[in-house]
C-alpha cells in the first residue's frame, strides 16, 4: 500500500505572510506481471498452469509425484475450478436467447420481447403428449408453462423455431398510439368491418372517439349470440366454430392469452378487453355506434320470357340481402357511401329473366326525407350507413317492395 504524501509549507524569511506548500510523493509502485491465461476454462488447463507456478515458485525441487500432497491439492482444485466454469458458461449461456438451451429460459426470453410461445404451440404437436379427454377439457387452447417444456424437452426442434419466431415478432405493431393504431388493430377483430377514428379536445385532453361498423349490422350494446354472429342459420353451428377460431387466432396474434366467452357479451365488452390491455396509460377512448339509415326501395320489374314470378322475385332478393355479397350487404356498403339508383338497377338488370326496371321509391326512411327516385342519390355523409334487411322485426332498417309484371305465376 502506497504511503501517505508529506506535505510542508515553507515560508520567506522576508516576509512572514509569504509562503509556498510542497508534497514529496512517494515512488510509483512497480508494475505487476500478469502471466495469468485469462482464457484457462477446463480441468487440464487449471492443473498445468497451477503446476507451473508451483514450479517457478520452488525451483530447488527438481521433481514432482503425483503422490505428493501439493499435486493432489492442485488437482482436487482444478477439478472444482473445471465445475465452477462449466456452471459459470452454463449460467451466462442461459441469459441470451441465441445460446439459451433450458426450456424455462426460452420461455422467459422471449416472454421478454413480447413473444407468448404457449400461444403458438400446434395443437397437433400438443395432442401427442396429452390425452383426447385432456385437450377436450383444455380452454381456448391455452398450454401450461409445464406443458411447453415438456414439449420443447420431446422436440428440440419447436423451440428452436420458437426462438426464431420472437426476434420477427417485434416488428408487428401492438401498441395502440395513434388514431391510424386503433384502427388497424381493431381492423382485424372478426366483429369489426370498418372503424372511423378521430380525436377531440374534451377540455383536459384529447380524447380518442372510435365509429365501429360491426358484422351482421350489430350495435355495440347489443347481446350477442349464436344467431346474431352467423350469416346463415341453417349453418349456424359451422359458421360459428369459424367465428370462434378467428377470435382465437386474432387473440394470439395479439399476443393476449385470455379469449373471453362471446356469447352473452356485448361488442362494446369484447372490444373493450382489447383497447385496456393495449392502448395507452391515462388515454381516454370512448366507443360510438355507427348510424345505420334504413332504405325504403320499391322496385317495379317486367319479366322476360317463361321464367316463374317467385324464381325472379327469390334472384333479385338474393341480389340485393344476401349478407354475404348482396348490394346492401353489411360488409360491402361503407361509411358515407351513397345509395346510387344506377348501381342498383346494373346488378337487377344481370338477372336472367329480367326485362325492365322502374325504380318507384327509394328514400331514407321517415317522412322529413324526401323520395330520392327521381334523382337517383340518396346522399349520406360521417359515420352513416345504408342498410336494408327487410325485417318485420326491425322495420327501421329498412323494406323492400318488388312489383312483377309478366312471367308465370308460381
Amino acid at each position: 500500500m502506497a504511503n501517505k504524501p508529506e506535505v510542508k509549507l515553507n515560508f520567506n524569511n522576508n516576509c512572514g505572510d509569504c509562503g509556498n506548500r510542497s508534497v514529496n510523493l512517494p515512488q510509483a509502485l512497480p508494475l505487476i506481471g500478469d502471466d495469468f491465461d485469462w482464457n484457462v476454462r477446463d480441468y487440464d488447463g487449471f492443473r498445468i498452469f497451477m503446476l507451473e507456478e508451483l514450479a517457478a515458485r520452488f525451483p530447488e525441487r527438481s521433481s514432482w509425484m503425483p503422490a505428493d500432497m501439493e499435486v493432489v491439492l492442485i488437482e482436487t482444485l482444478s477439478v472444482v475450478l473445471d465445475q465452477l466454469s462449466d456452471m459459470h458458461d452454463r449460467v451466462m449461456s442461459e441469459s441470451f436467447l441465441e445460446t439459451a438451451r433450458r426450456p424455462d429460459s426460452v420461455r422467459r426470453l422471449l416472454q421478454m420481447i413480447g413473444y407468448n410461445p404457449n400461444l403458438h404451440i400446434d395443437m397437433r404437436m400438443l395432442a401427442k403428449i396429452k390425452t383426447q379427454a385432456e385437450i377436450d377439457l383444455m380452454t381456448n387452447n391455452a398450454v401450461t408453462d409445464q406443458e411447453l417444456a415438456q414439449l420443447w424437452d420431446l422436440y428440440p426442434h419447436l423451440m428452436d423455431e420458437a426462438k426464431q419466431a420472437g426476434p420477427r415478432s417485434i416488428q408487428q405493431q401492438r401498441r395502440m398510439v395513434t388514431l391510424e393504431d386503433y384502427r388497424n388493430q381493431l381492423l382485424d377483430h372478426p366483429l369489426v368491418l370498418d372503424v372511423d377514428a378521430y380525436s377531440r379536445w374534451t377540455g383536459s385532453w384529447n380524447t380518442h372517439f372510435l365509429v365501429i361498423r360491426l358484422i351482421n349490422n350489430l350495435l355495440l350494446d347489443d347481446k350477442l349470440s349464436k344467431n346474431k354472429l352467423v350469416q346463415n342459420p341453417a349453418n349456424a353451428t359451422a359458421e360459428f366454430e369459424l367465428f370462434n377460431k378467428q377470435l382465437e387466432n386474432f387473440y394470439q396474434q395479439q399476443e393476449i392469452s385470455k379469449v373471453p366467452d362471446v356469447i352473452d357479451r356485448s361488442s362494446r365488452f369484447m372490444l373493450q378487453d382489447i383497447i385496456q390491455q393495449q392502448r395507452m396509460i391515462g388515454q381516454e377512448v370512448i366507443f360510438e355506434d355507427v348510424q345505420l339509415i334504413g332504405i325504403i326501395l320499391s322496385l317495379s320489374i317486367r319479366i322476360a320470357g317463361d321464367f316463374f314470378r317467385s324464381q325472379i322475385e327469390d334472384a333479385v332478393r338474393f341480389a340485393l340481402l344476401n349478407p354475404i355479397d348482396g348490394f346492401f350487404a353489411s360488409s360491402q356498403l361503407q361509411f358515407g357511401e351513397d345509395v346510387v339508383a344506377s348501381n342498383i338497377i346494373e346488378i337487377i338488370m344481370a338477372i336472367d329473366g329480367v326485362g325492365s326496371l322502374c325504380i318507384n321509391r327509394l328514400k331514407r326512411i321517415g317522412s322529413i326525407h324526401a323520395d330520392q327516385s327521381g334523382s337517383g342519390r340518396i346522399i349520406l355523409k360521417g359515420r352513416e350507413v345504408a342498410v336494408l334487411e327487410d325485417n318485420n322485426q326491425t322495420p327501421e332498417r329498412g323494406s323492400l317492395i318488388i312489383k312483377l309484371h309478366g312471367g308465370n305465376s308460381g
